[in-house]
């Protein structure tokens, strides 16, 4: 029994690596065709280009782990398969539990590889690569700074000050504009309760709502007017107030948990970054609901000529985990779903269908 199970976690390994691989290749391939009327702009440029890339490869090896390991157990079994040693263990009274049970094993090593990727690794690697494009490749300047919990910039004779800025939703909370005269004394303050970004990143602009106007002379406020739209208080895009807020994909659970502290303190609504929060533990744990998948669906097609079928069915499996997960996700941040039910669903439906695959597959 320790030999089948050295040969089945070693063969794993190996066909796990070949396919994460291949699955890096391709994603980095796409990220830099993406970008690539930016990177050949210059030697510099395209070596900056390789460096963002090389950046996100933690990010999609994370993303690519269950898929590649559900592939792999399914390539094993397929191999196993043709060369009658499913026959051999099935003759030999070894149960599909004790089959699965190594690559159960396994699955746990993966499940802490994966956390440990998106806790320590991931949120630095991320950021790294947002920065590196964002300022060093596009150019795109870094007068916005994060000072006491709130986004600080000046444009002219204008100070920007920003309370909150939602990243999900491009969207800012609390914003607060000071006109000054060349002397540096105040002349308007613009105070807007939320602005919403409408259009695209090179062509669009911010909407703001419910804003009070002041404007000021030398013995204090000379005027003072509200206006339920308003447009022109900021010309900043989206993506430079992204390079100073780390997105909660870029946060550890650590960092994303104080973060939330933070807004709940300032009155903000956090029901969104739950969701993010309760999928940064739910996450890793697809790794042993892979190993169900594999096993159900690989060994209900023990015939040579079902073989492809069997590793088609698999992956199909595979892809509507990642598709119900997304549903799932987007329910929980418009709020139709609680926090904790949205990360967990998919993993608990497709645990209980694993379970009862197993149970049905004919011994």
């Amino acid at each position: 029994m320790r030999r089948l199970n050295k040969y089945l976690i070693s063969n794993t390994i190996k066909l796990l690596l070949v396919c994460e691989l291949a699955g890096i290749i391709i994603f980095t391939m796409i990220d830099f065709f993406d970008h690539l009327d930016i990177f050949t702009q210059s030697f510099s440029k395209f070596g900056l280009g390789m460096g963002y890339v090389a950046l996100n490869i933690p990010n999609n090896f994370n993303l690519l782990l269950p898929l590649a390991f559900l592939i792999s157990m399914l390539v094993l079994i397929v191999m196993m398969i043709r060369g009658n040693e499913v026959i051999i263990i099935r003759t030999s009274g070894i149960s599909t539990f004790s089959l699965m049970k190594p690559l159960l094993a396994f699955s746990l090593v993966l499940m802490a590889l994966s956390f440990t990727l998106s806790e320590w690794i991931i949120p630095y690697t991320s950021s790294s690569a947002e920065y590196v494009l964002r300022v060093r490749i596009k150019g795109d300047q870094t007068y916005v700074v994060f000072k006491n919990d709130k986004i600080w910039f000046k444009r002219g004779n204008r100070i920007c000050n920003i309370d909150f800025y939602d990243i999900k939703k491009d969207e800012i909370r609390g914003l607060t504009v000071l006109e000054l005269s060349d002397t540096y004394a105040i002349q308007k303050r613009y105070d807007a309760k939320t602005g919403v970004w409408k259009g695209d990143e090179k062509t669009g602009q911010w909407v703001f709502t419910d804003i009070v106007e002041r404007t000021f002379k030398d013995d204090g406020i000379e005027s003072r007017s509200v206006q339920k739209t308003m447009t022109g208080l900021v010309t900043e895009p989206p993506s430079l107030f992204k390079i100073v807020d780390k997105s909660p994909e870029e946060m550890s659970y650590r960092e994303l948990e104080r973060y939330m502290t933070k807004l709940k303190r300032n009155g903000h609504d956090v029901k969104r970054y739950m969701v993010d929060l309760d999928n940064k533990v739910a996450f890793p744990f697809i790794n042993i609901i892979m190993v169900l998948a594999g096993f159900s669906v690989g060994l209900r097609y023990s015939k040579t000529k079902n073989v492809s079928k069997g590793i088609f069915s698999g992956i199909c499996v595979g892809f509507s985990y990642w598709g119900f997960d997304s549903i799932a996700l987007s329910l929980g941040y418009k709020e139709a779903f609680p926090p904790l039910f949205a990360a967990w669903l998919s993993n608990m439906l497709f645990f209980s269908l694993g379970i009862i695959g197993i149970m049905t597959v004919k011994t």
